[in-house]
């Protein structure tokens, strides 16, 4: 199952009359009905219903005990049935809702790392989950962990109890610190998490620090021109007019679009809001991602950061889960990992099929995904013929974590080169313009 998909349960009739269920994991309901249709169509099927398998909340009496639990089911039918089969009293069940954001990055970084110290000094994991449940200053991660305290004391698989989590980890970590919960090797890879975490913080932190002082001066920039070329300049057109002989030409120009604007100013932000709302729906589809990512690494400059930052997170996630054994499975884990759906779809569709199908060594696979740098390639082909694979990952992840700190510091300087060049050419723009103003002639008779 894709990281990030659900299962949903497919019931049609057969032409005989027959009832027929089927199952198909999806991302979304449209793609769970466009599967369901392609799976009908091609079994000669009547589609009757697609339901997806949500999380019920129960609460079940046995004697004197009363037992709270969570279950996945396509009904809440189905739950009332199979706790009255296994003999409890029924108090109630109903739809779990998870409303809990994510938790802060940093807190989430000391967890996992404070977890990996205490599981080096031997200390059993449900004791460390119990130690800092209690401690942790995050009121959706304290919830989390007390949750999935209760679901091992319950049976539940390991993996599964951080799944159901990722709301509040995030679906990747929740995943890799499932299989950590289950290997022979937490402490490392405890410790491969944490800094994984830390570094998509510092690189969203990073971004966001580097397009504020922009966005900012963008906005008061054309708030500034807004107001002298949509109100001052018309104002005093309008007040002057009957005595203006000539008017220059960069003030007529700006007065004709300034009129042009507030004439049509209601159907202008109707546009632009259906622009960008149509552009953020379609970013939203499988589709409009898949367009995304593959375009906005050919960006200059920020495109390589970007890609390198996948490539990064990539090379992290191979080698916290790669082992001789699943390779195949951790290299599509990485690749959904790396936050790039181009990538994860090159993967998934062009590099695991030719290892599967010819037996293509990693390097040549990963190459035809039209995504690595040479470097990687080339770093990549070496690893696969002596054997080390998850050691090549990891120096691969440390190189493109120090290339991009470097990056960030250039694009930063790169970005207020820019602001200092705009606010230069706005302000030519309204000098230019003011004194055009004042050297208006007039009419003095």
């Amino acid at each position: 199952m894709a990281i990030g998909a659900t299962e949903f349960r497919i019931q049609g009739k057969d032409p005989s009359g027959k009832v027929v269920q089927g199952f198909v994991t999806a991302t979304s309901y449209l793609e769970a009905r466009r599967k369901a249709k392609s799976l009908a169509h091609a079994r000669n099927l009547t589609l009757q219903s697609i339901r997806k398998k949500k999380n019920f909340a129960y609460r079940v009496r046995r004697g004197d005990k009363l037992i709270d639990g969570l279950q996945s089911a396509y009904s809440r039918s189905e739950v009332v049935s199979a706790l009255k089969k296994l003999g409890f009293e029924v108090r109630y069940v109903r739809r779990h809702w998870d409303l809990r954001g994510k938790a802060d990055s940093n807190e989430i970084v000391s967890f996992v790392a404070t977890s990996a110290k205490l599981l080096e000094q031997k200390i059993p994991y449900n004791e460390v989950l119990r130690i800092l449940s209690g401690n942790v200053k995050d009121k959706n991660l304290r919830g989390a962990l007390r949750e999935i305290l209760n679901d091992l004391k319950n049976g539940t698989d390991s993996r599964e109890a951080f799944m159901r989590q990722s709301p509040v980890f995030g679906t990747h970590v929740a995943m890799m610190l499932g299989i950590a919960s289950k290997s022979g090797d937490m402490t490392s890879i405890f410790r491969s998490v944490a800094l994984l975490v830390e570094r998509q913080a510092d690189f969203r932190k990073g971004l966001v620090s580097a397009l504020i002082l922009p966005a900012v001066t963008s906005l008061t920039l054309f708030g500034a021109i807004a107001f002298y070329a949509l109100y001052l300049l018309p104002k005093m057109a309008e007040t002057m007019g009957p005595m203006i002989a000539a008017m220059p030409p960069l003030t007529a120009f700006t007065l004709e679009v300034s009129a042009f604007v507030q004439a049509n100013l209601l159907l202008l932000t109707i546009l632009t809001f259906l622009s960008l709302g149509g552009f953020y729906g379609y970013v939203l589809t499988a589709q409009g991602k898949l367009f995304l990512h593959k375009h906005m690494i050919r960006i200059p400059y920020v495109g390589r950061i970007l890609r390198n930052t996948s490539s990064e997170i990539f090379c992290r996630v191979l080698g916290i889960l790669y082992t001789s054994g699943e390779n195949i499975d951790a290299i599509q884990m990485a690749s959904e990992a790396s936050g790039n759906h181009y990538l994860a779809r090159q993967i998934k569709t062009v590099a695991v099929p030719m290892m599967l199908k010819y037996g293509t060594e990693l390097s040549s696979a990963l190459s035809a995904t039209k995504f690595f740098p040479d470097l990687f390639l080339s770093r990549f082909k070496t690893a696969a013929e002596t054997g080390t694979v998850k050691e090549t990952s990891v120096q691969l992840a440390e190189y493109y974590q120090m290339e991009n700190q470097y990056a960030m510091k250039n694009l930063i300087s790169i970005i207020e080169v820019s602001i200092s060049l705009v606010i230069m050419l706005t302000m030519v723009f309204l000098t230019i313009l003011s004194s055009e103003t004042a050297s208006i002639d007039i009419n003095t008779y």
